[in-house]
């Protein structure tokens, strides 16, 4: 009777820890929604104050993206190759990170930090929008833009990852006579990739506060901000990473604020 009495009550302990446990994690959420949105509310008094107008539909708690270390895929720029080439490319190292893959059609060179390039190449190609649609499906480009008249002009995209664009990631197919003839992009191989866990992290909000001293600082003219999302850009010559950047559309421009540094540039 009595180790069924200190059953009960040891029950009824870990129900009320438990409890109280939930209520402090609750208390914790609630203080951090408060002040999220005592910050977004400075933020747009101080933008006001500057006759700059942010889009009453900003999600200004948005939270960044993590930064992904790479790993270099030779499988993955061969397959590239082999698809803009025509053919089974052959590898071969030209020392200093740069790969190039060759086939009866041309040769297209990669670096280490995923840049690839190509030019006098001879690919003919039959139907244009089907061969770039199917590159661009297989390696994660989208966003196509066809400026192609008679068989000759340019095709280009964008990569995106996790749903989010990747600048410097993307690609573009010179046509000529129905012939492709010159390509220059980058690519991201996720295969391997890793969060780097000591990355800084930087809110919508203070990216937003650094855009408004950017604006103020170098006369830059715009007077709304309509948009604001964090996307990756490609980095680094010899080992690839994915570096998260706030991205702000306003009335005149978009610019960029690096995640880590703060710096703030325009498209």
């Amino acid at each position: 009777m009595e180790s069924y009495r200190l059953k009960n009550i040891a029950i009824i302990l870990l129900l009320f820890l438990n409890g109280s446990l939930l209520l402090l994690v609750g208390y914790q959420q609630f203080q951090e929604n408060r002040s999220e949105r005592a910050a977004a509310q400075s933020l747009r008094e101080l933008c006001g104050a500057s006759q700059l107008t942010l889009d009453g539909s900003l999600e200004l708690t948005r939270q960044p993206l993590t930064a992904l270390s790479l790993v270099r895929n030779a499988e993955t720029e061969q397959a590239i190759a082999s698809y803009l080439l025509g053919g089974q490319a052959v590898s071969a190292s030209q020392g200093g990170g740069i790969f190039s893959y060759e086939a009866a059609s041309g040769s297209i060179q990669f670096r280490a930090g995923g840049s690839f390039y190509g030019s006098r190449l001879a690919v003919a190609v039959e139907d244009i929008p089907a061969f770039c649609q199917e590159f661009f499906q297989r390696f994660g480009y989208e966003g196509a833009q066809f400026q192609m008249e008679d068989g000759n002009g340019t095709v280009s995209a964008l990569q995106r990852v996790k749903g989010v664009d990747v600048t410097g990631g993307g690609v573009s197919l010179d046509f000529r006579e129905g012939m492709l003839v010159s390509v220059t992009g980058a690519h991201a191989s996720l295969e391997s990739a890793s969060p780097e866990s000591e990355a800084a992290e930087m809110t919508c909000v203070t990216a937003l506060v650094r855009f408004l001293d950017y604006r103020n600082a170098s006369g830059a003219v715009c007077s709304e901000v309509r948009n604001v999302h964090c996307i990756y850009q490609l980095q680094g010559a010899v080992v690839p990473r994915l570096l998260p950047v706030w991205q702000i559309d306003t009335d005149t421009n978009t610019y960029f604020v690096d995640c880590r540094t703060g710096e703030v540039t325009g498209k």
